[in-house]
């Protein structure tokens, strides 16, 4: 059985985005946190290939975390991980990534975004086609899911409707204090329209 409605995949292909509600079922998002918590605080080794990556800001020494989770950015590249990659085979998640590109599905870049209390953890505006070297884009999702309640005051997922449709606008890193050399930002793009996206657990 499908679970995009034609609604909801006519709404991905005209915004560039849809939300599904309660996607993921409670006992997964509680196996990958307490997977990442295992690893950052050392009673699991990270997986062969694995990055945990520390918040830019900790690792400046602007700020002492209070425990091991708070210095963490993301882990990310966790193909190797066989708790955190059962996020990539999940059933649901598998269903509607096939909706969208087909049965043909492999997985490119994954990544657990870590959002510290305390740090400026901000991803400039980006088009993540800047870092897939590969085409068609039409057959090029990204899958994103909350583990816990994302609102506009704790960093949620910020999108601009019909910007997919355009050209791969010129990036570069925006003028921040304290900003991940990697994160790249679109230049000369209008956030006016822009759509955030609050959700809870298991919305993806």
């Amino acid at each position: 059985m499908n679970i995009l409605t034609n609604e909801m995949l006519e709404s991905y292909w005209s915004q560039g985005y849809i939300v599904v509600p309660n996607l993921i079922e409670q006992e997964f998002l509680n196996r990958w946190i307490d997977r990442l918590t295992d690893i950052v605080e050392g009673r699991e080794s990270p997986a062969k290939g694995m990055l945990v990556m520390k918040d830019i800001m900790v690792a400046k020494g602007k700020i002492a975390p209070t425990n091991p989770i708070e210095a963490i950015a993301k882990v990310q590249d966790f193909e190797q991980d066989p708790v955190l990659d059962s996020y990539t085979t999940h059933t649901s998640i598998l269903k509607c990534v096939e909706q969208i590109v087909g049965k043909d599905v492999q997985t490119i870049h994954t990544m657990l975004i870590n959002k510290p209390p305390n740090v400026d953890g901000r991803h400039p505006l980006h088009q993540d086609l800047l870092y897939f070297p590969f085409r068609p884009a039409d057959k090029i999702v990204a899958s994103w899911t909350a583990l816990e309640p994302v609102t506009r005051e704790n960093g949620c997922l910020v999108v601009l409707p019909e910007t997919h449709r355009g050209e791969l606008l010129k990036h570069g890193n925006p003028e921040w204090d304290d900003l991940n050399a990697g994160y790249f930002g679109a230049q000369q793009v209008s956030i006016e329209n822009r759509v955030h996206l609050e959700m809870n657990p298991g919305d993806t």
